[in-house]
């Protein structure tokens, strides 16, 4: 029997995918069509939301900051019954990439070198600044009536990224399947920005993600909680059988 694709049969928005399939603890794979992972879709053509309403997703949960959600609100999917935003102002960084865009007095090379800053740190805020997020996320997903989940940010990589890694750590997927996961929204997310080519080499940063984007946040939250299932279950308050029962086959 043929396993259902990773990359979902999405047209009219990118990044849409799912996290079944991957070997996660005691050799059990991962539930597929329960745990959807995506960037925003504004435009999502009539025939992707009827067949996101054909799996059925249930629960959206929104890690865009308010702006970001009010400018681009979510198009409406008909299976829908709940509808999370939970906020990471930190995934923003629209504003910021756009000032260094706009400075005259910076090379092309000083430019990326201070985007790239930026990217380091909004990945430790991500580990260390929105504990509360992450473990109303976990909340989320450990209640009985939610799944199928979909969760989104705006290009699906970073807040998105993150929030996918702390999923496949807690359904006990190793790690290098993890790097994989996150490093395939530079297949995933292809056109999708193509529109910043005009800013020169920052756009690749509104476009890709890299392996030391993931591993500085990893290396936060170990240096912070010792590991990173302490992280999980004693500040996110993540029931990691219960994760297992309802995720794992």
């Amino acid at each position: 029997m043929q396993s259902p694709s990773r990359q979902l049969p999405i047209k009219s928005a990118y990044n849409f995918r799912d996290l079944g399939g991957y070997i996660g603890a005691e050799g059990r794979p991962v539930k597929w069509r329960t745990l959807l992972r995506a960037s925003d879709f504004n435009e999502l053509a009539d025939d992707d939301a009827a067949y996101l309403a054909s799996i059925p997703v249930k629960t959206i949960i929104d890690f865009r900051a308010h702006e970001e959600f009010l400018h681009l609100p979510d198009k409406t999917i008909s299976s829908v019954e709940h509808i999370y935003n939970l906020s990471i102002d930190a995934g923003n960084l629209v504003p910021s990439l756009k000032a260094l865009v706009d400075d005259p007095t910076l090379l092309e090379d000083e430019r990326f070198a201070f985007a790239l800053d930026m990217m380091f740190d909004m990945y430790r805020k991500l580990a260390t600044q929105y504990d509360e997020v992450f473990r109303q996320f976990f909340e989320i997903l450990q209640r009985d009536d939610e799944q199928p989940v979909l969760f989104h940010c705006s290009a699906g990589k970073d807040r998105t990224g993150l929030a996918s890694a702390l999923i496949l750590s807690a359904l006990g997927v190793d790690r290098e399947t993890i790097f994989t996961d996150y490093l395939m929204t530079n297949q995933t997310l292809q056109g999708k920005y193509d529109h910043f080519d005009y800013i020169g080499s920052i756009s690749l940063l509104f476009k890709s993600v890299r392996r030391d984007f993931l591993e500085t946040a990893f290396a936060e939250i170990e240096k912070k909680h010792g590991s990173l299932e302490q992280y999980l279950t004693n500040t996110l308050s993540v029931d990691l059988s219960l994760m297992r029962t309802k995720y794992l086959q």
